[in-house]
């Protein structure tokens, strides 16, 4: 879960027809909310991600729902209100359910910002205090076959990774030629760019990338050697803003 940030509303949602599909719902619990452009733009204020998990949302097998933050069946007048809408996987959606976020908060990632809340440990989150806490039993972020498991998996392919980047930096130090060269930067640039917000699990990335010691060996032996580039410097700037604490 990483901090998402609400820039725009779709044209969609003029005050008109939200009235007029607030009321239609109201009425007759019809689903007033899946149209193409709302959910285009959920989906481009999350990077494509589940706002709660972090996975992607057109990939095979997932696809996105629109999540109701104060639920509508408590809540129907926000049906289409905007502030209260978030594009989520459907099993976080169908975990956090009709859950009263009034009467028991939970984060609201386009509105708290979840590391103030939340610490990542062996791939399962922690919660810093109550907030963090319910957020993960709510949600189920810590369900072992669908979210642990498959941040583990992202996290040793991130190593992998890492270990490859390594190797390639040991090659080049032995014989400093432009092909040695360029695959270990290209390598480098592709590592870090799977730990920006843009980017699928993007909050577990980056917390195993800077708390990984290769990592931190790799970084200052390409600044000790000149190979070390401001793209390189602002990429991992970006993915220090989305780390977990241990």
């Amino acid at each position: 879960m990483i901090k998402l940030n609400r820039t725009h509303t779709p044209a969609c949602l003029s005050p008109k027809f939200v009235k007029e599909k607030t009321d239609e719902f109201k009425n007759s619990a019809k689903n007033v909310w899946n149209i193409n452009d709302l959910k285009n733009s959920l989906l481009e204020l999350s990077f494509n991600k589940c706002a709660y998990c972090e996975c992607a949302l057109k990939e095979e097998s997932k696809y996105m729902e629109v999540e109701h933050f104060q639920d509508k069946d408590d809540y129907p007048d926000l049906v289409l209100n905007w502030e209260n809408l978030l594009p989520s996987c459907k099993r976080c959606n169908g975990s956090k359910s009709t859950h009263d976020v009034l009467i028991e908060p939970i984060i609201n990632p386009f509105n708290i910002e979840p590391i103030n809340h939340l610490r990542l440990r062996n791939y399962r989150f922690k919660g810093k205090d109550t907030l963090g806490k319910t957020t993960i039993d709510v949600v189920n972020l810590n369900n072992t076959e669908r979210a642990v498991l498959k941040r583990f998996e992202v996290g040793e392919e991130l190593q992998k990774t890492i270990e490859n980047i390594l190797e390639k930096l040991e090659l080049y130090n032995q014989r400093q030629i432009i092909q040695r060269r360029n695959k270990l930067l290209n390598s480098m640039e592709e590592l870090l760019k799977e730990c920006q917000p843009n980017s699928i699990y993007s909050s577990t990335c980056s917390t195993i990338l800077h708390s990984d010691e290769n990592y931190q060996f790799i970084r200052s032996e390409l600044v000790r050697i000149g190979l070390w580039n401001a793209n390189f410097e602002k990429l991992h700037n970006d993915s220090l803003i989305i780390v977990f604490e241990d």
